[in-house]
């Protein structure tokens, strides 16, 4: 699995060749497929299985009878088969062992597929039961258009992963800047700064508030004065997978739905408990984590409910534990002391023939700790403490046949109290505190169905509307009080149509299925704008083993409330420090930033082409290829945002956002008309004003983001009992940004600070009986640091991980279903690639903090216990 710098160059300079070749390889793979084996689905065979778990005896059933196999996951979770012995079609074996189920087998084209049986009961009306939900789409079991992809939490606790978020930055598709622990100070980008030491998902880089993140389908609180969702604060435990849509789907789901969508889902029909514990240490001192959790359910005839609470803690790592940042003072954060306590309950229950209702609620607890020391031995310290929660109710009534109506609603909560003291010499010098406080209400309602009669298949449809509210509460207490509010409200209608023009085994050579998606949305926000977004999708089923899928749509994202209602502040320093040089000694610089109400939203135009490719002569073989494309305008930013405000008189890039020789009436204005005024130029500063910088948010800029995503998974089965597992992810990705239509593109992808243009992670893996062994890669490309001329090159970084699991055989006794997972990553202990410290100064890290961590080598011990 090594891979060398000069493939990585190879394959790099190789991409827009395969881009521009994608769907000639698409027809290559097309005339593939038609030549694959039928599986004897109409052969009566002779089986003898135990009794075992019915998930697995079903796959037992596909994998003698030559079969693909197909099944929601939920409806067979934690059920056991009866022991099946006799000769039968592969239907028939199957059909016994789902007997008193609410499901249904049935051989199409080589696979043995498992469906919801057709029923107005309340189950199925609910979306609890036995349908088969999609993320990316309103309507009941239908397959979005949009690419999709799929991470199992079994797959996260085996990778020695601690929760999501920690799987979330280890997805080739996202960029773990901003919200996430491990960055620290000297990121060029406002975006970039760690406020909660939360993890909030950025697909493609688009920013986290430019990815949706929900749970079971609901919204979330935002965090802090982010619009993004902290993804860390749901247990692990509680979570059956995540789901990640990375295409605009506003058009389903509304606004920040621009980059894409992640979408956490719970166990459903959770019959049992697991106890869990965790500890893993670095190697090279710091970041010492315990986890503890336990989920509970139960699930009985017409409900079921799920209760799991996780207690994570982790110790900082220091810049005096490293030997590369031994050159800062000790005590500077490299990666923040974090304890975290959450939960979640969940819960279904029918009330009557047709009315299903529900329940998902959260609560998360998080407290960091870090400290930033400057050379001067003035030393500041942050201890945020962020408290969440939220509860979702739900009620889905089936109106008739096929028809169902959906009532939900959200109220949730985050708030983030700051604490800053600023200590000299053991001494305090300064305190802030405060709090941003954000409150969620979401309504809505929906109803789907099937129309029958207009086509020779049935149109399924989605329609409905709701009403969104966001509050945001800043509270900072300093030499003064400051309070900022900003409310956002929607009222919104979408509606969704779904067209199978031919059905699997419907169609003739070269046409197994063809369906057609459209919706659109309409989005209004008093006293800002009006949006309406539309989306087209198209499935096209070349034969059972290769699917072709395209979109083409619009989204695009509301102001986030900071955005549009922070303070605003006028600050004089001395232009020296900002690039101002050739200024008489005493020249200063007044810099107005901070919020504007009169901010529209963001607004983007993407499409994709995606191919599925599972040919049924290498069964467990599936291979996705996405190419996609996004444009995205009236980019909300701060012109010059985190350090490159000290090229604000020096790069000729920003002067059309200076004023020079500024009137002393605009000086004058500029002050009056901020909520704060700071001067840190001297007593006679306002007098010597040389210029003054524009840097309040405003819709400036454009940017232009493509790129391709490759997923290959294959198992190859070694006799009854072994497997070998094979996992390959990367993304490519070019984007370029330009701040006005006056200003030339300047490229993001692959620059320091930036998401790089090539990302990927392998595994190998062997399974055997109780046994797994995998062995993971990770490769981040290289990246140009152009804050020097020439630019100076960040190098590229693969590295290593490697767990080992073992489950204990299930019999009786205390130590049945025992399982130990031991994982060691980063197994070369290699460091981030270097990069020089902005500004030189030695408070800042000399590595790229938002693309490579400094944790190194990682040791853990998993062990759990399940009834």
């Amino acid at each position: 699995m090594r891979v060398t710098q000069r493939a990585i160059q190879a394959i790099g300079g190789e991409m827009r060749v395969v881009r521009n070749g994608f769907f000639v390889g698409v027809c290559a793979c097309a005339l593939i497929s038609a030549t694959s084996a039928m599986a004897q689905a109409d052969q009566v065979l002779t089986f003898d299985l135990p009794a075992q778990s019915l998930t697995e005896a079903l796959r037992t059933i596909a994998r003698q009878s030559g079969l693909e196999f197909s099944a929601p996951a939920d409806p067979l979770r934690g059920k056991t088969s009866k022991p099946l012995k006799g000769h039968f079609l592969p239907a028939q074996a199957a059909n016994r062992l789902l007997q008193g189920t609410k499901l249904t087998p049935e051989v199409i084209d080589g696979a043995l597929i498992i469906r919801a049986a057709d029923t107005s009961t309340a189950a199925s009306a609910s979306g609890n039961g036995d349908d088969i939900i999609v993320t990316g789409s309103r309507i009941p079991s239908v397959e979005s258009p949009s690419p999709t992809i799929r991470i199992t939490a079994d797959s996260i606790e085996l990778a020695g992963q601690m929760g999501l978020g920690e799987a979330m930055r280890s997805l080739p598709q996202n960029f773990a800047s901003g919200q996430n622990p491990g960055v620290v100070r000297g990121v060029a980008s406002s975006g970039g700064v760690n406020l909660t030491s939360g993890s909030s998902p950025n697909l493609r880089g688009l920013g986290a508030d430019a990815t949706l993140t929900l749970m079971n389908g609901h919204r979330l609180s935002y965090g802090s004065t982010v619009q993004a969702v902290d993804i860390s604060s749901i247990p692990l435990a509680a979570v059956d997978r995540i789901d990640i849509v990375p295409d605009g789907a506003s058009a389903i789901y509304g606004s920040d739905a621009v980059g894409g969508v992640i979408n956490v889902v719970l166990k459903h029909d959770y019959d049992g408990a697991s106890l869990t514990g965790r500890l893993g240490s670095a190697t090279s001192g710091g970041d010492f984590q315990q986890q503890y959790s336990l989920v509970a359910g139960k699930t009985w005839q017409d409900g079921s409910i799920l209760a799991a609470v996780s207690h994570d803690y982790n110790s900082a790592i220091y810049s005096g534990d490293r030997a590369y940042t031994q050159y800062m003072p000790t005590e500077n954060t490299l990666y923040p002391k974090i304890i975290q306590t959450s939960a979640v309950l969940y819960g279904h229950q029918s009330l009557g023939h047709s009315i299903d209702a529900s329940l998902d609620a959260t609560y998360s607890r998080m407290t960091s700790f870090r400290t930033q020391e400057l050379v001067s031995s003035y030393i500041y310290e942050n201890r945020p403490k962020t408290t969440s929660y939220s509860i979702s109710p739900s009620v889905n009534i089936a109106m008739a046949p096929k028809w169902r109506l959906n009532f939900m609603g959200t109220y949730a909560k985050s708030d983030t109290h700051f604490d800053q003291i600023g200590l000299y010499n053991g001494s305090q010098t300064s305190h802030s505190s405060g709090c941003y406080c954000n409150e969620l209400v979401n309504l809505e309602a929906f109803g789907s169905g099937k129309i029958f009669g207009l086509m020779s298949n049935p149109i399924g449809i989605a329609f409905g509307g709701g009403y969104r509210y966001n509050h945001l509460t800043s509270v900072r207490y300093s030499a003064t009080r400051t309070d900022s509010n900003g409310t956002s409200e929607s009222y919104y209608g979408f509606s969704e149509l779904s067209l199978p023009f031919v059905e699997p085994g419907q169609g003739g050579k070269f046409i197994y299925r063809l369906a057609a998606n459209a919706a659109v949305r309409y989005e209004r926000y008093p006293g800002i704008a009006a949006v309406a977004v539309p989306k087209f999708g198209l499935l096209y089923g070349i034969s059972p083993a290769l699917d072709i899928k395209a979109t083409w749509g619009k989204s695009f994202k509301a102001p986030t409330l900071n955005q549009s209602g922070a303070s605003t502040y006028a600050q004089l320093y001395s232009a020296a420090d900002y690039g101002g040089q050739r200024f008489p000694t005493g020249s200063t610089l007044l810099i107005a930033s901070g919020g504007n109400p009169d901010l529209k939203p963001e607004k983007a135009t993407s499409w994709s082409a995606s191919m599925a490719l599972h040919p049924q002569f290498m069964s467990k073989l599936n291979i996705q290829a996405t190419y996609f494309n996004v444009k995205y305008k009236d980019r909300i930013v701060q012109p010059l945002a985190g350090t490159t405000v000290y090229q604000a008189l020096s790069n000729a890039a920003y002067a059309q956002y200076v004023t020079y020789s500024p009137s002393q009436s605009l000086i004058d204005q500029t002050v009056a008309d901020a909520d704060l005024y700071y001067n840190y130029a001297g007593a006679d500063g306002l007098n010597n004003v040389v210029a003054i910088l524009n840097n309040s948010y405003m819709n400036a800029a454009k940017q232009k983001i493509d790129g391709m995503d490759l997923t290959v998974d294959y198992k190859i089965a070694i006799g009854d009992r072994s497997s070998i597992l094979l996992n390959v992810t990367g993304a490519w990705l070019w984007s370029k940004q330009r701040l006005s239509s006056s200003s030339a593109y300047v490229n993001m992808a692959g620059i320091i600070f930036n998401p790089p243009r090539f990302k990927a992670r392998a595994s190998i893996g062997w399974t055997s009986g109780h046994f797994t062994s995998v062995l993971y890669g990770n490769h981040i490309s290289s990246l140009k640091d152009t804050r020097s001329t020439p630019a100076a090159k960040v190098a590229s970084q693969t590295t290593f991980d490697g767990s080992v699991r073992y489950k204990l055989p299930n019999k009786s006794g205390p130590f049945a279903q025992l399982s130990l997972i031991l994982n060691v990553q980063n197994i070369f202990n290699q460091r981030p690639p270097y990069a020089a410290p902005t500004s030189g100064g030695l408070d800042y890290v000399n590595y790229d903090s938002t693309n490579f961590s400094p944790i190194g080598r990682f040791i853990s011990l998993t062990v759990s216990k399940d009834w």
